[in-house]
């Protein structure tokens, strides 16, 4: 009988969940999975290894390999495991990378996470990213970050790494059928965590301009929501009270799904997004991408879902007024590709 994986999840919480849970649910392997809840994801990369590698001493566990994401250090977890335990396979997966996460105030001590990653990456036996964009913004930034080093600058860290590397992404949920959107008004949606690398702001202010013109349009704002909510929320909910039909966090799946089904436009103004699930989810319901043409969208989106700087307004109007326009592209057959269905294979593949 084959050994477990180990799966070991510092932040048990959004894509990081969702794509081990689905593993769980889908693979015909035992995985073994420990985690630590979704919180203060900084602690997290500096104190999830030696948590985890305590929890290792105590149980002792026989498994044929390690699975992990870049939010632990695999270096130190590789470090204070015992001997043989050190020889395991470890495959870490990248759903973000600390080399090209926007910080609202730069501050020194950033840069530890994202040395974090680099020694992470050395240290693993496969990498595997969610988006080309995600591995190559990583390999591209690290001349630069390793530049800042006074001297001694260690050489060929992108080679290596590259030599390593794989593009998997999270698949998404597709089950059950979408139902037929109703007729009017065009419903938009915004279905992002409520922080600011998504730009919550560029997306409201361009709502605050349409709302005086005489433009049927409702909105449904979901999303997560943490302690630090940007005030353009609060704003938003009064300036566009007329127009919200749903507010908040949709605490089930099938709740989340209605809101989808209802959905003629998703919306995006991230300013930094290594896949956008969020959009793939609501693509796969029948709503209309409108993403900005910048960070993982142009990977996945052709140009027609695409708006430059300074036009989403614009682009808003445009398909609000066209809602029926059919777009050259099916955004459902797109977002597909990224099912469980379509790429449960490859994730069948990396673990066999």
């Amino acid at each position: 009988m084959s050994l477990p994986w180990l799966i070991l999840e510092p932040y048990y919480g959004g894509s990081h969940r969702a794509l081990v849970d689905g593993l769980r649910a889908r693979l015909d392997i035992d995985l073994l999975l420990w985690t630590l809840p979704p919180r203060k994801w900084k602690w997290r990369m500096r104190g999830a290894a030696p948590i985890f590698a305590e929890r290792w001493l105590r149980e002792r566990p026989q498994v044929a390999g390690i699975f992990t994401s870049s939010l632990l250090n695999a270096a130190e977890l590789r470090g204070l495991l015992p001997p043989g335990a050190r020889d395991l396979p470890l495959i870490l997966y990248f759903h973000e990378n600390q080399l090209n996460y926007p910080v609202r105030a730069e501050d020194p001590r950033d840069y530890h996470y994202g040395w974090i990653n680099i020694l992470s990456a050395l240290s693993a036996d496969r990498l595997i990213w969610n988006s080309a964009y995600n591995r190559d913004s990583f390999l591209d930034a690290l001349d630069g970050f390793v530049g800042s080093m006074p001297d001694h600058r260690p050489e060929g860290l992108a080679e290596r790494i590259a030599g390593k590397s794989e593009i998997l992404p999270v698949p998404i949920e597709t089950s059950g059928d979408p139902v037929a959107k109703p007729e009017a008004p065009c419903r938009i949606l915004w279905n992002h965590r409520w922080e600011h690398d998504k730009g919550p702001e560029e997306f409201f202010e361009a709502l605050f301009e349409l709302d005086g013109e005489d433009l049927d349009f409702d909105l449904s704002v979901l999303g997560e929501s943490f302690q630090d909510v940007p005030k353009i929320f609060a704003l938003a909910r009064k300036r566009l009270d007329r127009r919200i039909r749903t507010w908040g966090f949709q605490e089930s799946m099938e709740d989340y799904r209605k809101e989808l089904d209802l959905a003629d436009l998703v919306v995006s103004t991230a300013q930094h997004e290594f896949q956008g699930l969020s959009v793939l989810e609501a693509a796969s319901r029948g709503a209309r991408p409108l993403v900005p043409d910048r960070v993982a969208y142009p990977e996945i989106w052709p140009e027609e879902f695409l708006y430059g700087p300074g036009r989403l307004r614009d682009s808003l109007r445009r398909l609000i007024l066209t809602r029926e326009q059919t777009p050259n592209v099916d955004p459902r057959e797109i977002s597909l590709r990224y099912s469980w269905n379509a790429l449960l294979p490859s994730w069948i593949a990396l673990f066999t």
